[in-house]
């Protein structure tokens, strides 16, 4: 049985690692993004005075979206023992991209040269609320 559970771990981040890298083009991208419904909220700096949507900034918010998908579809399905290294793998892909969505220059060409001062946003994805029923 122990083997089993390492094969349907591995079929499952070769699963995620597939979907993240076959990317849609940038239009498909930006749709999906939207109906993700990812919420954008600035900590600190003026917000209008950044590009928010940079290619990059947009494929890292996708890649985190799919993530959070894939999880919350397959997670609730694994044993405990799968869980835990299911966590381990997507851990270290999550703060892969979050730390790529945190590298994104998202100020615009032209305004490189001024200084647009610090910009810190809180990035956050509203749950869906489940009414139970009785």
């Amino acid at each position: 049985m122990g083997k089993k559970t390492s094969k349907d771990i591995l079929s499952l981040i070769n699963n995620i690692q597939k979907i993240i890298s076959t990317k849609p083009n940038t239009n498909q991208i930006f749709e999906e993004v939207q109906m993700m419904k990812f919420k954008i909220k600035p900590l600190q700096g003026d917000v209008s005075a950044f590009n928010l949507k940079n290619e990059k900034f947009i494929e890292s918010l996708w890649s985190l979206g799919k993530l959070d998908e894939f999880f919350r579809k397959e997670f609730p399905q694994l044993s405990k023992k799968e869980q835990e290294v299911f966590l381990r793998f997507f851990d270290s892909l999550y703060i892969k991209y979050q730390q790529q969505l945190n590298q994104v220059n998202l100020q615009p060409a032209k305004m490189t040269l001024i200084r647009t001062g610090l910009l810190e946003l809180e990035i956050f994805k509203e749950g869906k609320l489940r009414k139970k029923v009785n």
